[in-house]
């Protein structure tokens, strides 16, 4: 949530994580690796010269609690299978602004991924 118009550079790290997040969403399917998913993700933000941002991975298991592995992380080679589920989650630290970014959790098919959860990802609708 944003409180207050944010301003433009906000709006940009706000694109940016969204951006990453899709092309995250993208690339979830079986036979991937966890660790091509958040170079996939963070390529975009890398490129748009954010790389001092980032400081967590781009997702996570979800089983039996909230985080667990398997890890979308550069050091986790665990291949991804139909059924798993994951929170999908890029975010950018900000010193003294904050996170910027947005959680939704996909479980995996047999050719992709289905988002199961649902909330508004747009500024507009996360401005207050």
């Amino acid at each position: 949530m944003f409180i207050g118009e944010p301003d433009n550079k906000v709006k940009t790290l706000h694109a940016v994580a969204m951006k990453a997040q899709d092309l995250a969403i993208n690339a979830v399917k079986p036979g991937s690796k966890c660790s091509d998913i958040q170079k996939v993700a963070y390529s975009v933000v890398k490129e748009a010269g954010y790389a001092s941002y980032v400081f967590h991975h781009v997702g996570h298991g979800r089983g039996l609690s909230r985080h667990e592995p398997p890890f979308l992380d550069d050091g986790d080679s665990t291949e991804i299978l139909p059924n798993m589920e994951f929170s999908i989650e890029p975010k950018l630290l900000v010193e003294g602004l904050g996170h910027i970014g947005h959680s939704d959790t996909v479980l995996v098919t047999n050719d992709g991924c289905e988002v199961v959860t649902y909330y508004p990802r747009d500024i507009e609708s996360l401005t207050c």
